[in-house]
């Protein structure tokens, strides 16, 4: 928008891609039952994880068999966090993995069946990317990156930065599981193969 305001009429955008072989969906074909996946730092503030962990929370008590939730990421849930967890009496259904290596990061896309992201702000985001590429609808926070990457109402749903943003990913998540998913994943990866592949 800013180049085409000074009169520059040529823009192209080259975002970074991901390794579409590397990061594939599972030969099983998506599968509503596995879990709920966010990949982050989980010591960044911005990512939103207090809020995320409140969606699954009403996930979890509209529905108790939802599947479990991953937070997977970089660093250490901080110690807020840890205790809200236990508060909400989540601990044994929301499962942290700190320091994920690089290689194991395929295989726990493939395990998942949404890709959850509650985000305040994202330049792109990288781990969207990855999860579309592995055929994961998305479920995320609006912002600039997503803009880019998910298609509203296709590959995943965007969610307003509103105060009953929790409330909405939950309603939204528990759609891709009962009926959305299926159709949403084979799209996602379509448009990670054709635009974000590299």
């Amino acid at each position: 928008d800013f180049v085409h305001s000074i009169i520059q009429t040529h823009v192209v955008i080259a975002p970074p891609g991901v390794d579409t072989t590397l990061f594939a969906p599972p030969g099983r074909g998506w599968d509503p039952s596995g879990f709920l996946l966010s990949v982050c730092r989980l010591n960044d503030a911005r990512k939103g994880l207090e809020r995320l962990i409140r969606s699954y929370a009403l996930m979890a008590d509209q529905r108790p068999s939802v599947p479990h939730l991953v937070l997977a990421g970089r660093g250490d849930l901080p110690a807020h966090l840890q205790w809200l967890i236990a508060e909400l009496g989540l601990t044994g259904q929301v499962n942290v993995r700190r320091d994920v290596p690089q290689s194991e990061l395929p295989s726990l896309y493939r395990g998942a069946s949404v890709y959850l992201q509650a985000s305040y702000e994202e330049g792109l985001g990288i781990s969207v990317l990855e999860a579309m590429a592995s055929g994961l609808p998305v479920v995320s926070t609006d912002t600039a990156g997503t803009q880019e990457t998910v298609v509203h109402g296709e590959t995943g749903w965007l969610i307003s930065q509103e105060s009953d943003m929790e409330v909405t990913m939950a309603t939204r998540t528990l759609a891709v599981l009962d009926s959305d998913g299926s159709t949403m994943s084979v799209l996602a990866r379509l448009r990670a193969d054709s635009i974000f592949s590299d």
